[in-house]
């Protein structure tokens, strides 16, 4: 096959994997087109079990859910074809997708330009989109140095900083002033008037409903979790997550729950949903608990995928957030503690952003402590300035020390100090998980220049189909063994090992040495907290962490050396917040 050049697919040869698997993808705006061929590569020789992402790797785990329901569910395997096909017209459409509303054309306009321009794009590019705005600054400016006595010289620096000033006045007032009052960004995702292709989230709809449903989409209600998990949600058919952030909390949440109390206004959502959405919302909406003027969020069995691909791609000023309800609970227990004042409700709007913002990699979401299957991590770098030239863009850890190390980014202007000062706050997390042993050799990183993915929303086609090739190359590795899950076991192994004698001998020490089995036998019988727990389950619990603690006695004699034995970094077992 020549290079850059997409496979054809057909239905049978996605008819019969042999394996399963789970699949996370890291977020990335326009660079998500490199998961496409990634999904269908695997899907070849996987079927999909649990398929997690954010904000652009959402809209791929929503592509794939679709294509596996197809499958799985409905016995038609030509649902990843069609998803093939959908995806194949992303590189001749993608700038178009992103459509700003009317008063934000210009501002937007301006950024592309500047983007695809640079220094001519940045300076003549203003003037430009605010034609009318710079003309009535320049007279003015002009008109009235000329009436205050100036000379030619004088009137054409007055009609400069004119420009200027109207410029500044009018990018201020809409940034300022318009920005928040729609949502805190440029783009709805519905079609704008005039628009020759849908608005992103119009377009992601009717794909997902076509990969999932096929010729029967245009009846077919808007697929729903429910509709992946099948009967049981205790053992879905098909478990997909998705991570959202709630920036008034300051707090992410994995789709489709949230563990709050949400609801959300019709007539705001209108706005932002299309009306087949909206319509089925309205079919199954249930009154907002305290707020019966709302709608209560739906159970995540009723939540379209579409909904959840939205909240989690809002990428911040280029799409509007998503604004729902709830009851300030964590304001009126501080007003109850400090002021004795009571009150049962508080309704607060928040506001739902980029899951990117809070974990742009959540190659957490289906971890367990023994893998039973492979879990397949599709992640977008930077690709280093000192190889811009490099042709090879894909990696894959696989001897044990791979993968261990963090590129050090330089910081060399105000820019770049506060880029990274966001970008530390965002991605610690997600950072120091990837590198860790049992992690970094199911990660494949697919390393990115300036010019290809992110905010770049004007590609050219063949860059985009370029990185549409980078995805083929990740999942032809993966669907052919890149990832050695006998070794990749093993070292899990180790670390499950490591983690449960620390966690085993640190209960046992607490446990008898420091007497907390003595206390919690007489404070069981005097709690404050918690009484639904019987007299007969409080005496099992307290049996159970002996038996826990005795286990310490199997872990003795200690292996020799063991920290240069085991893989590192050593990582913590500890009790966190299930988000």
């Amino acid at each position: 096959m020549p290079e850059n050049e997409l496979p054809r697919y057909q239905p049978d040869m996605f008819a019969t994997p042999e394996k399963e698997c789970d699949v996370v993808m890291k977020g990335g705006i326009t660079s998500g087109v490199v998961y496409p061929y990634a999904v269908l590569e695997l899907a070849r020789r996987y079927r999909f079990r649990s398929i997690g992402g954010t904000s652009a790797g959402a809209i791929a785990a929503a592509f794939a859910a679709a294509a596996e329901y197809s499958r799985t569910v409905r016995r038609d395997p030509d649902g990843f074809v069609r998803l093939q096909a959908h995806c194949d017209t992303i590189p001749t459409i993608l700038g178009r997708l992103f459509q700003p509303e009317r008063r934000f054309r210009p501002l937007m306009r301006y950024l592309l330009w500047a983007q695809a321009g640079g220094w001519p794009g940045k300076v003549l590019g203003l003037p430009m989109a605010f034609p009318l705005a710079s003309l009535a600054g320049m007279v003015i400016g002009a008109g009235l140095l000329w009436a205050l006595g100036g000379n030619y010289a004088g009137s054409v620096l007055g009609g400069f900083v004119g420009l200027a000033a109207a410029i500044l006045i009018q990018v201020l007032w809409l940034v300022l002033h318009r920005l928040p009052q729609e949502g805190f960004g440029f783009c709805s995702g519905l079609t704008v008037t005039g628009a020759d292709v849908p608005g992103l989230t119009e377009w992601l709809h009717a794909s997902i409903q076509d990969i999932a449903f096929g010729s029967e989409a245009a009846t077919a209600p808007p697929l729903t979790f429910g509709d992946l998990a099948g009967e049981d949600p205790e053992k879905p058919v098909i478990n997909l997550k998705m991570v959202t952030t709630n920036l008034s909390m300051r707090r992410p949440h994995t789709l489709p729950t949230t563990n709050l109390l949400v609801a959300y206004d019709p007539t705001e959502w209108r706005e932002l949903f299309p009306a087949a959405v909206m319509n089925w919302l309205k079919q199954i909406a249930t009154p907002g608990g305290p707020f019966p003027e709302l709608r209560a969020f739906p159970d995540p069995a009723q939540l379209p995928v579409i909904v959840a691909t939205r909240m989690s791609l809002s990428f911040p000023v280029l799409f509007k957030a998503i604004p729902a309800y709830t009851n300030d609970r964590g304001t009126l227990d501080i007003v109850r503690r400090l002021s004795d004042e009571t009150r049962p409700v508080m309704k607060a709007k928040i506001w739902f952003s980029d899951g990117g913002i809070s974990s742009n990699f959540p190659i957490h979401l289906f971890d367990a402590l023994l893998p039973s299957r492979p879990t397949f991590a599709l992640s977008l770098d930077e690709l280093p300035k000192s190889i811009a030239g490099s042709t090879k863009r894909v990696t894959i850890p696989q001897a044990a020390g791979e993968g261990i190390g963090v590129p050090v980014h330089r910081m060399e202007k105000m820019s770049g100090f506060l880029g990274n000062i966001l970008s530390s706050a965002k991605d610690w997390q997600d950072q120091s998980l990837a590198t860790m042993p049992g992690q970094r050799e199911r990660i494949a990183r697919v390393f990115l220049n300036e010019e290809e993915g992110g905010l770049n929303l004007t590609m050219p086609a063949e860059r985009s189909a370029k990185l549409m090739s980078y995805g083929l190359e990740v999942g032809s590795l993966f669907a052919n063994g890149a990832l050695d899950f006998d070794e990749h076991r093993w070292r899990r192994t180790l670390v499950a090992y490591d983690r449960l004698e620390d966690a085993v001998l640190a209960t046992e020490r607490v446990w008898s040495d420091g007497k907390y089995e003595d206390w919690l036998t007489d404070y069981v019988g005097r709690i404050e907290s918690y009484k639904d727990v019987t007299k007969a389950e409080r005496e099992k619990l307290i049996a159970r962490i002996a038996a826990f603690a005795a286990l310490s006695q199997s872990f003795s004699p200690a292996i020799v050396n063991k920290r240069k034995k085991f893989p590192n970094p050593a990582g913590r077992l500890r009790i966190g917040p299930d988000i």
